[in-house]
């Protein structure tokens, strides 16, 4: 039996378009690329518990009042296939806007948007700063600071405002998590991995929760303690864009809730620390009718879930110096869960991350799982093929992505690497790969912070029967390809492949997978294909098929057919 891929993570995550702006150094580490937006985290600050229903309609302590200003981004137009820069509404994970939190926060990006190194950064890479023995380096080692004038700014913004700064971190389980903090916070239902705990109480992880009436959603939470100072952002696209309200969760805390395009958000503002919940998924980017796009009742479960009464409450947590921690977990236990020896997936990720390092496009395209998606703020663009995915390479390897992998690669030949659902992941959880055919290892999604991800097949969620054609510009039909629902989540598929044959078959999502990716094989059992949707509507407007086995003669592992014109 020919296995075409194992069972996928798709991770952090869910079937909306998911950008990690929000994943944060989980090793601290020298910085590659520009200073500005490199330890960006997804999360936002909440409301006060006490403000009125009046009050947030005003937007009064809203997300407004966390607004840093405008930043700007440069995304790939998927009509045009130009590079464009946008501005975006970025906000602080801080405080409000007359706090010293944030002041100091507004201050420090400031200056790191203006800041001009002298091309230190790049003469320096990984190597040493020649700052090691200098005190108030090493006092700012978990920041971005790699030359004196941004240690000096540091300083002088952390005594102006009169704020601590984070010491020590450590990697530890979930188990571990809740023992230092003072107890449990998350329902049965949410997902419990590991996360990163400041010695001064502040702490993330990511999470996942199956929502009834929605399904699997994934999250990262962060509580941040008041009185710290903290450079995390986060790039929300455009303010005005999310309906706001209170909302009394089943623990009896007040927080605020908040719905965009592809984002949802829970905050919490507690008088020692501010709790944020970066909820990845929220209205569809077009359709707010989508089957994929949530609810109010959805995201307020999803709040029900998390015991506020815990969180807000901060003690200073025992530390251990666990930066660098060994795996909890034996070899016999990575491969039973992965089907991979640990020293296997460390030679695949080094290598991946060696080629990256060195710019070999063709060699790090080689190592995705294709076919993916390419998505980001301007929506979805389906690519089958390594070779297709290199115009595009610069919007998924950034200086932010390269970031997260370098912070967690102890050596070039071993990385911080953990396994969830059959997956295995590096850079903290921005990288994710599995065994593919042919016990081959490949990447399955990549996630950048400055908003981009290449991952599974759209169509989760949906119902992608229909006729998909090519008609090459004309007004002719070329090839086409037609689903017909079973009614069990199969379909009876035709396959007609202009000047070459006519496949029938049936196409189906794989039983260990949720990737929206349809596994087709003939009747014949001599063709097997993958099949791959784009499109951010509950109907998909394009197709493409990739031949992953043949004994047809014509047909070959590989061969990539376009159907790029739905006509449902």
């Amino acid at each position: 039996m020919r296995e075409l891929y194992r069972r996928t993570f798709s991770q952090v995550h869910s079937s909306t378009v998911i950008r990690w702006e929000d994943m944060e150094a989980m090793r601290p580490s020298k910085k590659r690329g520009a200073p500005k937006g490199l330890l960006t985290l997804a999360a936002v600050i909440a409301l006060l518990a006490a403000l009125s229903a009046a009050a947030v309609a005003a937007d009064l302590f809203g997300l407004r009042d966390l607004l840093l200003g405008k930043e700007k981004v440069t995304m790939l137009d998927p009509e045009t296939g130009e590079r464009v820069e946008n501005s975006v509404d970025t906000i602080s994970l801080a405080g409000y806007q007359n706090s010293p939190e944030n002041q100091a926060n507004a201050e420090w990006q400031s200056f790191l948007e203006t800041y001009d190194d002298g091309g230190a950064l790049e003469a320096i890479g990984n190597g040493p700063t020649g700052l090691e023995d200098d005190p108030d380096y090493q006092r700012f080692s978990l920041y971005s600071v790699y030359t004196r004038e941004m240690v000096e700014k540091l300083k002088e913004i952390t005594e102006k405002y009169d704020l601590d700064v984070h010491q020590e971190m450590d990697i530890i389980d979930h188990d571990e998590l809740c023992r230092r903090i003072g107890g449990g916070f998350l329902a049965e239902e949410h997902g419990k991995y590991w996360a990163y705990l400041y010695d001064d109480g502040t702490f993330q992880f990511d999470g996942d929760a199956y929502v009834d009436g929605y399904g699997k959603v994934d999250y990262q939470l962060r509580r941040t303690v008041k009185g710290v100072f903290d450079e995390v952002t986060l790039n929300i696209t455009d303010v005005s864009q999310y309906d706001q309200w209170q909302y009394k969760t089943a623990c009896g805390e007040t927080v605020l809730l908040a719905m965009g395009p592809g984002k949802a958000l829970v905050l919490g503002d507690f008088p020692e620390c501010f709790i944020a919940v970066n909820v990845l998924a929220g209205t569809s980017l077009d359709d707010p009718d989508w089957p994929g796009a949530m609810t109010r009742e959805n995201l307020e479960a999803l709040a029900d879930g998390i015991d506020f009464t815990v969180l807000k409450d901060v003690q200073k947590p025992m530390m251990t110096g666990d930066t660098e921690v060994e795996p909890a977990y034996t070899e016999d236990d990575f491969y039973n869960a992965t089907g991979m020896q640990e020293t296997f997936a460390q030679s695949f990720y080094c290598a991946f991350y060696k080629a990256v390092e060195e710019d070999r496009r063709e060699d790090v395209a080689d190592m995705i799982a294709w076919p993916r998606v390419l998505a980001s703020e301007t929506g979805e663009t389906l690519i089958m093929t390594a070779e297709e995915f290199l115009p595009y390479y610069d919007d998924i390897f950034t200086p932010g992505l390269w970031d997260a992998m370098s912070q967690n690669q102890y050596t070039q030949d071993r990385a911080d690497l953990f396994y969830h659902d059959g997956s295995v992941a590096g850079a903290g959880g921005a990288v994710w790969f599995t065994l593919v055919e042919d016990g081959r290892a490949g990447i399955i999604t990549l996630q950048n912070p400055e908003g981009a991800s290449l991952r599974y097949g759209g169509g989760m969620g949906r119902n992608v029967a229909g006729t998909y054609v090519d008609t090459q510009g004309t007004d002719e039909v070329y090839s086409c390809l037609e689903l017909y629902d079973r009614g069990d989540g199969t379909y009876d598929a035709t396959i007609s492949l202009y000047r070459l044959t006519t496949l029938n078959g049936m196409a189906a999502l794989r039983y260990d997978r949720s990737d929206g990716i349809l596994y087709f094989t003939s009747d014949d059992q001599l063709v097997e294909a993958v099949i791959g949707f784009s499109g951010d509507t509950s109907t998909p407007d394009a197709a493409a098929i990739t031949i992953t086995y043949s004994e047809f003669d014509g047909l070959e592992a590989g061969d990539t057919f376009h159907f790029p014109d739905g006509e449902k």
